[in-house]
C-alpha cells in the first residue's frame, strides 16, 4: 500500500443530513478523484437517520475519510460547513453537498490552477444534471467561458452571479486572514459567503471546465433547501440573507458594488420565485408580495432599470397590489417575449394590463408603447394564446383555447388556425382548431389569476394609437371566433386512436397555435396553469397511449405507449416495403446504374430540357428566366423542374419531378439539355448529345471552385467536383472577371457565353409597370405600410459558423432607437444560415428569408445593406444605393477562404463597421449616395455591363436552335472560347 503524505493536499468538507442512500455516491466521487493525496471530512448534522453508520463503513474503507457529527441540527448549512473548515488539515479546501459530485479531475486540476496562479480561490463551470432525463446543461456558462485570472471582482462584476460555495477551491491561508465564516441561522448561505469572498479577494482564478456535478434527483426523498421555493419561509431567508450581503458591502468598503449585486438579486434570486408564481395561489402572492416589496423598494434604481422588462413589470405589479396580473404577466419569463391579455391606453402612451398606473415609477414601468402591438405584421404578431379548458373522455381530448390579441392585429382577419405539436424543428402532429363563439368576459379562471376572459382595455390601433377604453375593433366587425374586445377562441379534438405518436418522442412536446392567412402565419406557444392540467389513454393500433398534459407553462403535451404492440401480418409488413422500396433503393449509386442504362438504351429527346435551380430548392435564378423567355416565345421544348419537395411556388402548369428519384434519372438520361444554377447530383454523368448550360448562381466574391482552400485540402472532394464541370458545355457569364474569377477558378475549359445575367433583366427594368406591380405586391405581403421606405438586409453565410445565426449581424434594439420611424428591414438569411424575428421587433423587421423570388425583394427595397453577398452585384444593375456593413471585414478577406478583390477599395458604397455608422448612413442616405456615385458607375460598368435587361433573349437565342428567334438580334455571338 502507497503511504500517504502527512498532509493532504486539499480537504474536500462534505456536509449531510439525513441523507444516508446518497452519501456513498457524493464520497466516492472525491475518493476516485485523480488527486490521492486528499481527504475526505463528512460533517453529520446530527442526521436521524442511518448516516452514522454509512459514515463509519465509509472510514472503514478508506483511512482518508474523517467524520464530525454535530451535536444537535444546525438547520442549514454554515454550521457544517464551518465545522468542517476548522478541521480541514490541507493547504486548500473545498465544498460538497451529500446529494451531488465532483467530475473526476476536480480537485487536482483546481489545485494546479491555484499554484500556478497564487489565486485565493478558483472556480470552475457547474453541469447540472436532471436524474431523470439524463439531460445535462451548465449553470451560468458564460461566466466560465474562457480560463484567466481575475484582479478583484471590480474588474468583472457579473462574476457576482457565482454565488455558489461549492464550485470552488479555497486557499485555506486567505481564508483565515480574512476570517470569512460562513453565516449561521439563516439559509442561502452561500450568497452571503460569496459576496464577501468577492469583496476580500484581489485575485483569483476562472477555469472553463466542470468542476462540480449538480445532481437534480428525480423523486428526491427530500427536497433541498433551495428548492423549497414554495415555501414563506424560504422566501424570507432569502430575503434575510440579502440583507445580510448589504451589511457584508458596507463593512467591507465595497457599496460601490452594491448596483450589480442589486441586480444580481433581481435577474437570480427574486427572479426564482417570479417565475413560479403562476403556479400559485391568490394568497400566497399576497403575503409573498409582502415579504419582498419593502426590500425590493431599497435596491438601486440602476440595478431596476438593468433588468429584463419582464422582470420589471412583475415586480411592478407586485408593488401596485396588482398580484393576480403579476401571475399572469410571470409567464414571460420562461423565455420568449408575452404579450398581456390587456392593455390600455392613456395619453398616448399604452400601458400593461386593465388600468393606468396611479404613479411615476408606475407609469414607467408598465409603459409598453415601444412594443408597437398594433403595428405588428402577422408574421411576428404579438398573439397570447391560452388553453381556457379542456375535457379527456375516452380516446378523445377537446381542447378549448383562447387568443388574446391587444394590439388588434387580428381585426378585419378570418385565419386558419393549426394546433402544432412538437414545435417547429420536428411536428408530431397539426390539428384544425376550429373558431368558436369566445365571450369577452366569461370562462373559467386560469390559475390563479383573474378570470380566463378578461377585456382588452384600450387595445393599441395601428401605428401604436391606442383605442378609446373597451372600444370594439376599428372597423365594427367581429371575425367567426372573436369578441367584441378581441379576443378568439378555438377548439381543437385530439384523437388519441389515429395520433401517430413516434416511439422515441418521450420528453414533453411543446404546443404552439399557428394562425395563417395568404401565405402569411405565425406560431405562438400556448400557456396553461396547473389546474388544467389532464391524463387520458386511448386505444391505438399499436398499444395504448397515454396522453399527458403538464402542470406547466408554456402548455407541454408528453404521450406514452404501454403494452406490447401487436404484430403485424406478413402481408401488412410486405406491403410497407414496396411502398417504400423506391426511396430505400434511391441511392446515388443505384441512380447512377439506372441512368446509365436508360442511356444505353434509349435516343435522347431533342425536344427535353431538364431544368434546375437551387438544387431543385426553388424556381429562381438564370433557370427560371431563361424558362420564362422559353415560354414566351412557344418554344418546342418540352421543360422538367425538378424539385425537393416543396412545389407551391412553381407554375401550376409546369412539369415536375422529384429530385434524386428514378423518374428524375429517367429524365436526366433522355434530354437533350440540361439548365442549371448549380450543379447537378454528381452521379451522372452528361451523354455526348446532351447540352448543359451552368449559369451558376451569382458572381463571386469570395474564392470559389479549385481556389477555395477547402476544396484544395481535400483531394477527393476536388477531384469530383472537376469531374462535374467538365460536364458543362457552355458556362454563363456576366463579363470577363467572372470567367476568370470562377470559371478558370474552376477548371472550366469550354465555351462561355457572354451573354449577361438573366435574372438582372427584371431589375434592370424596373420601371415598367409590370416590375412595380411586383414591388408593390412584395410590399403588401410583407404587409409595410404605404410611405414607408425599406431595407433589404441579405449577408452572406460564415463557412465555418453554418447555421448559426451569426451572419445576421445587426441589432434590432438599437435599430429601433435610433432609426428613423419610416425604415422597415427585410432580412434576407442565407440558406446556410437561420434568423427570426425577435420579438417585439416586428414593426420594424420582417423575415425575408424562405420568400421565394429574391428579385421581388430587390424590386421593393430603397436600398440594400449587405456584406460579402454576390447579391450587390445584381442590385446595382436597380441603381438604388448600397451600403456594407461589415464589421468582421479584415477578418473574412484574410480567413481561410480569401476573396477576389479589396471590397474598401472598390466597393460602390461604405463599409459600415459598427451601428451608429450604419444608422448615420441610413439617415443621410441621398448624400451618401452622392458621394460614392462615381464608384457605383465604375462597378456596374466592370461587373454588370452586360446586365441590359435583354439577357435572356440572349442565352435562349444562343443556346435553343430549336426557339424562334428574338425580335432583336442578339448582342454578341453565341459563343466564344
Amino acid at each position: 500500500m502507497t503511504q500517504r503524505s502527512t498532509v493532504p493536499d486539499v480537504s474536500v468538507v462534505v456536509i449531510t443530513y439525513d441523507d444516508a442512500p446518497r452519501l456513498p455516491r457524493a464520497v466516492r466521487s472525491v475518493l476516485s478523484q485523480t488527486l490521492k493525496n486528499l481527504e475526505v471530512i463528512i460533517v453529520d448534522d446530527c442526521s436521524g437517520d442511518d448516516t452514522p453508520a454509512v459514515v463509519a463503513a465509509l472510514a472503514r474503507e478508506d483511512p482518508r475519510v474523517r467524520c464530525i457529527r454535530l451535536p444537535a441540527n444546525s438547520g442549514g448549512c454554515g454550521a457544517p460547513r464551518n465545522a468542517g473548515m476548522d478541521a480541514a488539515a490541507a493547504p486548500y479546501v473545498m465544498f460538497l453537498d451529500s446529494d451531488d459530485e465532483l467530475p473526476r479531475h476536480a480537485c487536482k486540476s483546481l489545485l494546479l490552477e491555484a499554484e500556478a496562479t497564487g489565486a485565493d480561490f478558483v472556480m470552475g463551470t457547474v453541469e447540472r444534471v436532471d436524474e431523470g432525463t439524463g439531460n445535462t446543461t451548465l449553470w451560468y456558462p458564460r461566466l466560465f467561458a474562457e480560463r484567466r485570472v481575475v484582479h478583484g471582482v471590480r474588474a468583472e462584476p457579473e462574476l457576482l452571479f457565482n454565488c455558489l460555495a461549492t464550485n470552488k477551491l479555497y486557499r485555506r491561508a486567505f481564508l483565515e486572514a480574512t476570517g470569512i465564516r460562513f453565516p449561521t441561522g439563516i439559509h442561502h448561505e452561500d450568497i452571503v459567503w460569496s459576496t464577501e469572498l468577492f469583496c476580500h479577494s484581489k485575485l483569483f482564478a476562472v477555469v472553463p471546465w466542470p468542476v462540480y456535478r449538480w445532481l437534480l434527483a428525480a423523486a428526491p426523498a427530500t427536497t433541498s433547501i433551495s428548492s423549497r421555493r414554495h415555501e414563506l419561509e424560504n422566501v424570507r431567508q432569502r430575503i434575510a440573507a440579502a440583507e445580510l450581503t448589504d451589511r457584508v458591502l458596507a463593512a467591507t468598503g465595497s457599496l460601490d458594488l452594491k448596483e450589480d449585486k442589486d441586480f444580481r438579486f433581481l435577474s437570480h434570486d427574486l427572479r426564482l420565485y417570479l417565475g413560479d408564481l403562476p403556479r400559485r395561489d391568490p394568497g400566497w402572492i399576497a403575503a409573498f408580495a409582502g415579504i419582498v416589496v419593502p426590500y425590493v423598494d431599497t435596491l438601486e434604481p440602476g440595478a431596476i432599470r438593468r433588468s429584463s422588462r419582464a422582470e420589471r413589470v412583475c415586480v411592478q405589479l407586485l408593488r401596485e397590489g396588482r398580484h393576480e396580473e403579476a401571475a399572469v404577466a410571470a409567464v414571460e419569463l420562461g423565455g420568449r417575449w408575452i404579450p398581456p391579455r390587456t392593455v390600455t391606453g392613456h395619453g398616448g402612451r399604452v400601458f400593461w394590463g386593465e388600468t393606468v398606473p396611479t404613479t411615476e415609477r408606475g407609469r414607467e414601468e408598465l409603459d409598453v408603447t415601444e412594443s408597437h402591438l398594433g403595428e405588428q405584421p402577422l408574421a411576428s404578431a404579438l398573439l397570447r394564446h391560452e388553453l381556457a379548458d379542456l375535457e379527456a373522455s375516452g380516446d378523445r381530448v377537446r381542447l378549448r383555447l383562447r387568443t388574446y390579441d391587444p394590439g388588434r392585429v387580428l381585426d378585419g382577419r378570418v385565419p386558419t388556425a393549426r394546433l402544432r405539436i412538437g414545435g417547429r424543428k420536428r411536428t408530431i402532429t397539426a390539428l384544425p382548431a376550429e373558431p368558436v363563439p369566445a365571450a369577452p368576459h366569461g370562462g373559467p379562471a386560469s390559475g390563479p389569476a383573474a378570470p380566463h376572459g378578461g377585456t382588452v382595455s384600450g387595445p393599441a390601433a395601428p401605428h401604436g394609437e391606442p383605442a378609446p377604453h373597451g372600444e370594439p375593433a376599428p372597423d365594427g366587425s367581429a371575425s367567426a371566433g372573436s369578441a367584441p374586445d378581441g379576443t378568439r377562441e378555438w377548439e381543437v379534438t385530439i384523437d388519441l386512436s389515429a395520433l401517430d405518436w413516434p416511439e422515441d418522442a418521450v420528453k414533453p412536446q411543446s404546443v404552439e397555435l399557428s394562425l395563417a392567412e395568404g401565405g402569411r402565419s405565425c406560431s405562438r406557444p400556448v400557456l396553461a396553469f396547473p389546474d388544467l392540467s389532464f391524463t387520458s389513454t386511448g386505444t391505438l393500433s399499436a398499444g395504448r397511449l397515454v396522453l399527458e398534459a403538464s402542470a406547466d407553462v408554456p402548455f407541454r403535451l408528453t404521450a406514452r405507449r404501454i403494452g406490447p404492440a401487436p404484430r403485424r401480418g406478413r402481408l401488412a409488413r410486405a406491403a410497407e416495403l414496396w411502398r417504400d422500396l423506391p426511396l430505400r433503393l434511391a441511392t446515388p449509386r443505384n441512380l447512377g446504374r439506372f441512368y446509365r442504362l436508360v442511356a444505353a438504351l434509349t435516343p435522347v429527346d431533342r425536344r427535353l430540357a431538364v431544368f434546375e435551380s437551387a438544387e431543385g430548392g426553388a424556381y429562381t435564378g438564370n433557370p427560371r428566366y431563361v424558362y420564362e423567355e422559353l415560354r414566351r416565345r412557344d418554344a418546342p421544348i418540352r421543360v422538367v423542374w425538378s424539385h425537393t419537395g416543396d412545389t407551391a411556388h412553381f407554375p401550376r402548369d409546369a412539369v415536375l419531378v422529384r429530385r434524386n428519384t428514378f423518374r428524375h434519372a429517367w429524365f436526366l438520361a433522355r434530354a437533350r439539355y440540361w439548365v442549371d444554377s448549380h450543379n447537378l447530383p454528381y452521379c451522372y454523368r452528361k451523354r455526348r448529345a446532351t447540352r448543359y448550360l451552368q449559369t451558376w448562381h451569382g458572381q463571386v466574391f469570395k474564392k470559389m471552385g479549385l481556389d477555395d482552400p477547402r476544396l484544395r485540402a481535400q483531394p477527393a472532394m476536388a477531384r469530383r467536383y472537376a469531374e462535374a464541370v467538365a460536364r458543362w458545355d457552355v458556362l454563363l457569364t456576366p463579363g470577363p472577371d467572372f470567367r476568370r474569377d470562377f470559371g478558370d477558378a474552376s477548371g472550366f475549359t469550354g465555351e462561355a457565353l457572354h451573354a449577361g445575367y438573366p435574372r438582372t433583366d427584371v431589375l434592370v427594368r424596373h420601371d415598367e409597370p409590370e416590375q412595380r406591380e411586383r414591388a408593390r405586391r412584395t410590399r403588401e405581403f410583407f404587409e409595410i405600410p404605404e410611405g414607408r421606405r425599406v431595407i433589404l438586409y441579405a449577408p452572406t453565410y460564415r463557412d465555418e459558423r453554418r447555421f448559426s445565426g451569426e451572419s445576421i449581424r445587426l441589432d434590432p434594439q438599437v435599430l429601433a432607437a435610433e432609426l428613423d420611424r419610416d425604415w422597415v428591414i427585410l432580412v434576407r438569411a442565407h440558406p446556410f444560415d437561420r434568423f427570426t424575428v425577435p420579438d417585439p421587433f416586428g414593426h420594424l423587421v420582417r423575415d425575408a428569408s424562405s420568400y421565394p423570388e429574391v428579385n421581388d425583394l430587390m424590386l421593393a427595397s430603397d436600398v440594400l445593406v449587405t456584406d460579402y453577398s454576390s447579391i450587390m452585384f445584381d442590385y446595382v444593375c436597380l441603381g438604388r444605393p448600397i451600403l456594407y456593413y461589415a464589421d468582421d471585414y479584415e477578418h473574412y478577406a484574410t480567413d481561410r477562404r480569401g476573396v477576389c478583390f479589396d471590397l474598401e477599395r472598390l466597393a460602390p458604397g461604405p463599409l459600415l463597421r459598427n451601428p451608429g455608422e450604419l444608422v448615420a448612413a441610413l439617415n443621410r442616405l441621398d448624400t451618401v449616395t452622392e458621394r460614392y456615385g462615381e464608384r457605383y458607375a465604375d462597378f456596374r460598368a466592370r461587373w454588370c455591363a452586360l446586365d441590359d435587361g435583354q439577357a435572356a433573349r440572349a442565352v435562349v437565342d444562343a443556346f435553343f436552335p430549336e426557339a424562334p428567334r428574338s425580335s432583336e438580334a442578339p448582342r454578341l455571338p453565341e459563343a466564344t472560347r
